[in-house]
């Protein structure tokens, strides 16, 4: 019960953090904002400040940040559609900026906690065919498939770039450095995690200052979006199927999941997911963030404004079949959990 409380909570923190884009930059930008909310459906608690009212809702699945006119006509001079184009899409960018900033942060801090990753061995996960085939701890990875490896990242690269050139059935050759051994040469044979194929190895992880720690934050916040972006590539392109795909009730699940293993891996998931939630909204899909920001723009550059009977139908429909999209993974999520 613990774990799931922590989860609810964490997930609502980058709801709230992303909300809190759109929120800071409204009022700065001087649009109105009615309502502040984390949270779905029926009202828990709310209280009114000023103009706004701030509130906390029953199903933790969102949230929302109300601004005057946003989805309704609205003769308020402050209203969100009175409001220049630019202010109107720095305010949407604000929230998906927010999780990529949050995410860093954390991303930082689990650097300088834990240390950033070497090439060489630490452990291995459950299935390793790196393991299998008699890699050890503390072995130096220099090259996978015909490219060097510089750090850990490149492993993943060099994997994923020897199998676009080459059959899938095929081994791809490893080479570590042993101490007192020297070099030796393997022939794995890669499994699948998530869409992607692994050799299954884990990192050393070595010592991290300051800096370095910021240094890893931005590239891990870089390497995530990458992946990201991989995963949608491959579910458009039917190499990743619909039913890895995680809703609400799945992150909550690995949330808690993540709390059992410490705060460290609790803290890299909730950075993983901030990205996620991030790159998202990002996209150009009615009902998300990435719609607006694409009708703001437009209008930036014609100076002409978007049809508001069309946008509202397009949104509708698009939000319709979000949360359709959402119920569906959600019952997959609740049949995986039984």
């Amino acid at each position: 019960m613990t774990k799931i409380i922590i989860a609810i909570a964490m997930f609502l923190f980058l709801i709230l953090f992303h909300e809190f884009g759109h929120f800071i930059v409204a009022k700065l930008s001087g649009i109105k904002v009615n309502e502040f909310s984390v949270g779905m459906g029926p009202e828990i608690f709310s209280t009114v400040k000023g103009e706004t009212q701030y509130s906390l809702r029953l199903i933790p699945i969102g949230g929302y940040c109300a601004m005057e006119g946003e989805d309704e006509e609205s003769d308020d001079e402050r209203s969100f559609e009175n409001a220049p184009a630019y202010k109107r899409f720095l305010t949407i960018l604000a929230g998906p900026v927010m999780n990529l900033l949050l995410a860093f942060l954390i991303f930082s801090v689990v650097a300088f906690n834990t240390g950033s990753p070497t090439r060489f061995v630490g452990g291995f996960p459950e299935e390793s065919p790196a393991r299998d085939a008699g890699i050890e701890v503390g072995d130096e990875v220099r090259m996978v498939g015909d490219k060097e490896v510089v750090e850990f990242a490149d492993i993943s690269k060099n994997i994923s770039e020897f199998y676009e050139k080459n059959e899938e059935d095929e081994t791809i050759p490893v080479r570590i450095y042993r101490e007192n051994e020297g070099e030796k040469d393997f022939s794995l044979k890669p499994f699948e995690v998530n869409g992607a194929k692994a050799i299954g190895i884990e990192s050393q992880l070595g010592d991290n200052g300051f800096f370095e720690s910021i240094k890893d934050g931005i590239l891990e916040t870089g390497r995530n979006i990458k992946m990201i972006f991989t995963v949608l590539g491959g579910l458009f392109t039917g190499k990743i199927a619909f039913s890895a795909l995680s809703g609400p009730i799945g992150v909550v699940k690995e949330l808690g999941n993540q709390a059992s293993n410490g705060l460290m891996s609790l803290l890299y998931f909730l950075s993983y997911i901030s990205v996620n939630l991030a790159i998202f909204n990002l996209l150009p899909i009615p009902a998300l963030d990435g719609s607006k920001l694409v009708t703001s723009f437009y209008e930036m550059v014609t100076n002409k404004k978007v049809n508001k009977k069309i946008e509202g139908i397009v949104t509708v429909v698009g939000f319709v079949l979000l949360i359709g999209l959402i119920i569906i993974i959600s019952v997959k999520d609740i049949f995986t959990l039984l």
